[in-house]
């Protein structure tokens, strides 16, 4: 009998919107960046503490390489982008750019590509919330990091 074993791909995301360089990656990918490992305990509603290592290249990293579409005479302009984030089951976050910007807010937001040892690769990379105490904006399987410039406070 002749059994063969099927290997599913790696996951890959995106991430899209207002960036130059558009891109499709893979965790492999997030080992070209420096990478950073932080301990995190979530407190969660239906299971009590979790805690948990991660490991992997900081978000804002990650998305500076594909070149946001921020005005360069403007320093503050980079306060008006957002961040979506959606994982493969359906899980949105959103971000201000200013919460990661190492001006700014200089949140350690990790795109992880392992946890607790284990390599994320056929699950796609998790976004991790160091600072949030639940761990709601905790997102697995990450298929889809939008950039997001369109946003302008309504007028008076």
């Amino acid at each position: 009998m002749n059994q063969t074993c099927a290997f599913a791909p790696p996951a890959r995301f995106t991430v899209v919107g207002d960036v130059l360089r558009p891109a499709r990656l893979a965790v492999a990918d997030l080992r070209a960046w420096p990478v950073r490992r932080v301990r995190v305990s979530f407190e969660c509603a239906t299971s009590g503490v979790r805690h948990h290592r991660f490991e992997g290249p900081l978000l804002h990293d990650v998305l500076r390489t594909s070149g946001p579409s921020f005005d360069p005479a403007r320093r503050k302009d980079r306060l008006r982008f957002l961040i979506a984030v959606t994982g493969g089951d359906g899980h949105h976050a959103v971000l201000s750019w200013g919460e990661i910007d190492p001006d700014f807010g200089n949140a350690p937001v990790l795109l992880a590509a392992r946890i607790d040892d284990t390599p994320l690769d056929p699950h796609g990379p998790q976004l991790v919330v160091p600072q949030d105490r639940c761990g709601a904006r905790h997102i697995s399987g990450v298929t889809s990091l939008r950039v997001d410039g369109q946003y302008v406070s309504p007028g008076p």
